[in-house]
């Protein structure tokens, strides 16, 4: 019976062997991929992405509920953008390698309320040698500056190349450089921020994503690093521990200047509008700012996104009544300034192997 045993356990461990190192050459098929996919930006740094390897040429990306922001994107559009960013970054990486990459994407709202891994699409590696769109490079290049601009506006060259990158994909991109327009984007962006950290539920949504301190972000590899946010930690400590002291009177106002002081030097501002409505829509929107945003990069041009004036309800009103803005099928998305700076710190990202599953 132990040696009937022994010939049968024998080829299991053998399979089991064998079954390891296949499962880990596959994997490093895909490592290359996402070492460069997993620098796709995110709202607040949160990266909800995971992705599951079946074989050499395919995979399953899936989404993590706990990396949502249910009350400030209660459509889960902008964290639906975030995994088109993500998936349409590993579609250009693998253009850079030999591959097209064949994406079937779910077209369901994410669901925070899930207690598992959220399925966003299937992928699969196609072998061929059509041109990338973009080389690899730009992806890490590319990021977001909070730090003061050099005053020079965006040539009208780079503006139209924006607008190409977009176009194709249903998106419109528009700017402007007039001082005054200028100006008023940015303090009504510094009118909003303030506005919804008074909202008690956005600032506790929102403070789980700061990071203090660089041993948090070092340790957490995710979130709004107070480093990169460019703002000393102990302001942004004391701002979101103790709100209530910086919410009115002389504080708030200094607070309110400095904040705007920390943009000067910007010269254009810009939007974004296009079809909004479902994730169909929020999918191509993740798309066309890939593309979009790796324009930016191949040029050293930044951009510093301020969201909270799209889904903040009065601040929205406010922009389309600004610019005069109808709109129907086209609603405005995002909103930004743009401009040179010195190169940005990068945020944080998890580690590759933490992004598998």
């Amino acid at each position: 019976l132990l040696a009937t045993g022994a010939l049968i356990l024998q080829p299991l461990k053998m399979f089991a062997l064998l079954k390891k190192t296949s499962g880990e050459d596959v994997k490093k098929i895909w490592l290359p991929l996402l070492d460069y996919a997993h620098w796709a930006p995110s709202p607040h740094n949160i990266q909800p992405w995971k992705i599951k390897i079946i074989s050499e040429t395919e995979a399953e990306i899936f989404y993590d509920p706990q990396r949502l922001i249910p009350y400030s994107d209660y459509t889960s559009a902008f964290m639906t953008i975030a995994m088109s960013i993500f998936t349409e970054t590993l579609s250009i990486v693998a253009a850079n390698s030999g591959y097209i990459l064949d994406v079937k994407y779910d077209y369901k709202p994410l669901d925070a309320s899930l207690h598992d891994y959220g399925h966003f699409a299937s992928v699969k590696l196609i072998p061929s040698d059509v041109k990338p769109l973009f080389d690899k490079s730009l992806i890490k290049t590319r990021r977001t500056s909070r730090l003061h601009y050099n005053g020079n506006a965006v040539p009208v060259e780079v503006i139209i190349e924006m607008q190409d990158a977009v176009k194709g994909l249903g998106h419109t991109f528009n700017t402007s450089s007039e001082k005054t327009m200028v100006d008023w984007v940015l303090e009504l962006n510094r009118d909003t921020l303030f506005s919804d950290l008074e909202n008690e539920k956005t600032r506790t949504e929102l403070e789980h994503w700061i990071r203090f301190s660089d041993k948090e972000a070092r340790d957490k590899k995710d979130g709004l690093w107070y480093y990169c946010m460019h703002f000393p930690a102990w302001l942004m400590t004391a701002f979101f521990h103790h709100h209530e002291r910086y919410n009115h009177g002389y504080k708030k106002k200094i607070l309110s200047k400095a904040y705007v002081h920390e943009m000067r030097g910007t010269a254009t501002v810009g939007w974004l509008s296009g079809p909004f409505a479902n994730p169909v829509d929020w999918v191509s929107a993740g798309k066309a700012m890939t593309r979009w945003w790796l324009v930016m990069a191949k040029h050293n041009l930044y951009m510093h996104p301020f969201g909270s004036v799209i889904t903040n309800k009065d601040s929205h009103a406010r922009l389309k009544e600004k610019l005069n803005y109808d709109e129907g099928v086209q609603p405005l998305w995002l909103l930004a300034r743009f401009g040179y700076s010195k190169e940005p710190p990068h945020s944080l990202r998890l580690d590759v192997n933490d992004v598998f599953i």
